[in-house]
């Protein structure tokens, strides 16, 4: 038996929320705060035993995006779907079945466990009672919802249930629509939709094994913690199977150790001085009578839970306590203590299950790598879950495997990578994502270029134009290597990941004259066809996967990266290199008359060749050394990345328009480069807090590069 869903509606910064799991090793990955250690904590508060078994809710535990005052009559449901139920009685009290008994088709076993946090009978049926009136307004449903507090709610536990409240027509059905007022009878309850009251008999924390490992962020503390430490839950009840004669023997030793102790001269002499000094401040009539005596437990299983871990390097003979180790060795012993708790609690239950967050900390990638991937071969094949930021641990994970958290308006959503895809498609996928390429899971957008020089050279050109960097809103640049973007960008859909991925290629439009009969071509010129054939294909390829796609769409440069950047008036830049590249001074003044050159065939056939000379990585890594906030980036590129972020935010915005202010113009009074005055107070407007400060940016500097691309997300 396994977890192969589980559904949140309405708790903390899930509104409404599906997560898809599979046996073995599922990875939940996401941004800080897009609800990681919230799915756990629902998980554990229906199988987790170290957990109190009474559980309450607050308000703050309703989603926020319900808005403020506006949970009350609202419900709080969690429910875990189970597979592959075997015919064991605690299975069948879990199955969703009609008629009595199961199917015969294992594959098939399917059954539930729902925790509701509801309005108690009473009011439910006040919300009945009041939908049913012919005259019902929202005002007066209001005074009935505002007069419902916390304590007028129940925790029930369900199973057997067959709706999924995470589905909105679901919610309204069977839970209420609040804005249409209409609610469902609570003496009607329909128990196949609902579910059955679970059985007094079965208590899942008995049949489900469930161990959570906390993030492992600092845990030098919890090892030196009674409470905590997963070394004494280890050695609880291990008194009772020492020998008799074996634990007598040490009893002994430890009573005449404390006798000894006691004993000591210089412990005799803190006793009798204590003794005087109490007895001379309230007299012998009322001093009590004291003594130091030593208390080393003589109790086996105290005595066992004394013991302390001494560790050391692997590389040192060097042992000492927990406080010497490093931060990400004391992880790994944690874990490890956890691990080896886990396998002391397995019994034959009906699930075992693993939950461990964020094992990243201060465990560098080759471990973290090798750490998943022996997870995945545990010997009891227990269900693991684990949640992380880490790139490296997504990049091994299958991605049939992974949920994707992300925070949108105030909650959480989830995405399932590979909802729809086939196997192929999703094989595919998984064999290109590696601990870079993997990165275009957490983002809030992405660009796939199909070369170096647009890995190299956008990510510079961006922050040195803008002063912001492109991981700073939120946006990825992964080089796919190829024009081949389709088996990546595939991921990226309305039903798989929600988010806007452009993809950034050339079109490759020929910049020399071709001959109307193409057989008198010469070499360049047949290339240059050749290029804009595939060229023109490739366009129409990408626009037909794309067209019913809203989450992708592609950008193409007219001719090449090279070629339309240096027609973008940045021959300075190119020229710049040549001393990088040539030794002697002729050549570097002819090819610098080239790259001058208004004559496209021969500046672009001049970048490009300085391009292949060096190796198009190398010669983008020279051009990276001389971009600045003048450099013009080419419109396209403007496009593809405005049309990938579409979240980015005012601060991000304001921030550039004061770094373009303050670099790129001498003077708020100066003349700016077009010759004209120049006679604006921006610094004073917004300290003064001008609302409308982006807005006059964009009328003041209608040919400023952070005009063109704000224009761009307008369009």
């Amino acid at each position: 038996m396994y977890i192969s869903k589980f559904i949140i509606r309405n708790f903390r910064n899930f509104e409404s929320a599906e997560f898809n799991f599979n046996e073995g090793v599922n990875t939940i990955i996401g941004e800080n705060g897009s609800g990681k250690t919230n799915l756990f904590y629902a998980l554990r508060l229906m199988l987790d035993d170290t957990l109190p078994r009474h559980i309450g809710f607050s308000e703050q535990d309703f989603c926020r995006s319900l808005g403020k005052n506006k949970w009350q009559g609202h419900w709080i449901v969690l429910t875990i779907v189970f597979d592959k139920l075997d015919l064991n009685d605690e299975s069948q009290a879990l199955a969703i079945h009609s008629i009595g008994h199961m199917t015969t088709d294992e594959n098939h076993h399917k059954g539930t466990y729902t925790l509701c946090f509801r309005p108690k009978h009473q009011f439910r049926q006040e919300l009945y009672e009041y939908s049913l009136k012919e005259n019902k307004c929202q005002n007066d449903l209001q005074e009935i919802l505002r007069k419902i507090t916390v304590d007028d709610y129940e925790t029930v536990c369900l199973c057997r249930g067959a709706a999924e409240f995470h589905d909105d027509e679901a919610y309204k059905n069977y839970i209420g629509d609040f804005d249409e007022i209409n609610f469902p009878n609570p003496n009607d309850e329909r128990r196949e939709i609902y579910g059955e009251y679970l059985p007094r008999e079965l208590n899942l924390y008995d049949e489900i094994s469930c161990t959570f490992i906390k993030a492992l962020r600092d845990v030098a503390s919890d090892l030196r913690s009674y409470s905590k430490n997963p070394l004494v839950n280890l050695l609880k009840g291990k008194g009772k199977s020492i020998v008799v004669g074996t634990q007598d023997d040490l009893i002994k030793s430890i009573d005449d150790l404390n006798e000894s102790i006691s004993t000591l001269e210089e412990v005799i002499e803190v006793q009798v001085g204590i003794d005087g000094s109490l007895k001379q401040a309230v007299g012998t009539t009322y001093a009590p009578n004291i003594q130091v005596r030593a208390e080393l437990p003589n109790e086996m299983d105290k005595l066992l839970q004394s013991l302390k871990l001494w560790v050391g390097d692997s590389d040192d003979e060097h042992i000492g306590q927990i406080s010497e180790l490093s931060l990400g060795g004391a992880n790994l012993i944690f874990l490890s203590l956890k691990l080896f708790e886990y396998e002391k609690v397995k019994t034959d239950r009906v699930a075992n299950l693993l939950l461990i967050e964020e094992p990243e900390a201060h465990i560098h990638t080759h471990i973290q790598k090798t750490l998943f991937d022996n997870l995945g071969k545990h010997e009891h094949k227990p269900q693991i879950f684990i949640s992380t930021h880490s790139t490296q641990i997504s990049s091994v994970s299958q991605i049939s495997n992974i949920n994707i958290l992300s925070r949108q308006d105030k909650k959480s959503v989830v995405f399932d990578p590979t909802n729809g895809l086939d196997k192929n498609k999703t094989k595919r996928i998984e064999r290109y994502l590696d601990a870079v390429r993997s990165d275009l899971l957490f983002a809030k957008g992405v660009l796939l270029v199909e070369g170096d020089a647009e890995q190299i050279l956008l990510p510079v050109m961006f922050k040195e134009v803008f002063g912001l960097s492109l991981d700073e809103i939120g946006v990825s640049l992964i080089n796919i290597g190829s024009t081949g973007f389709e088996n990546i960008a595939n991921i990226f859909h309305q039903d798989r990941i929600n988010r806007r991925c452009a993809i950034v290629t050339d079109l490759d439009e020929a910049f020399i004259t071709l001959p109307s009969n193409e057989k008198i071509d010469d070499k360049i010129q047949k290339s240059a066809r050749a290029s804009q054939k595939s060229g023109i294909e490739r366009k129409a390829s990408l626009e037909s996967f794309c067209r019913s796609n809203e989450c992708i769409n592609p950008f193409f440069a007219k001719h090449t990266f090279e070629v339309d950047l240096i027609i973008e008036s940045n021959s300075d830049l190119f020229i710049s290199c040549l001393s990088d590249i040539y030794d002697r001074e002729v050549e570097r003044t002819k090819s610098k008359e080239k790259l001058e050159s208004n004559d496209i065939a021969i500046s672009g056939t001049e970048s490009l060749r300085l391009a292949i000379k060096e190796g198009k990585g190398w010669f983008a890594l020279k051009l990276a050394d001389h971009i600045d906030e003048c450099t013009n980036i080419p419109n396209y590129i403007l496009e593809a990345v405005a049309w990938a972020s579409p979240h980015m935010n005012y601060p991000s915005i304001l921030k550039s328009a004061k770094y373009r202010l303050s670099n790129c113009y001498e003077s708020t009074h100066d003349a700016i480069e077009s010759g004209e005055e120049y006679d604006w107070d921006w610094e004073s407007e917004i300290y003064n807090g001008e609302i409308n400060f982006v807005a006059k940016y964009i009328q003041e500097l209608p040919e400023d590069p952070l005009t063109k691309l704000l224009n761009h997300y307008d369009s």
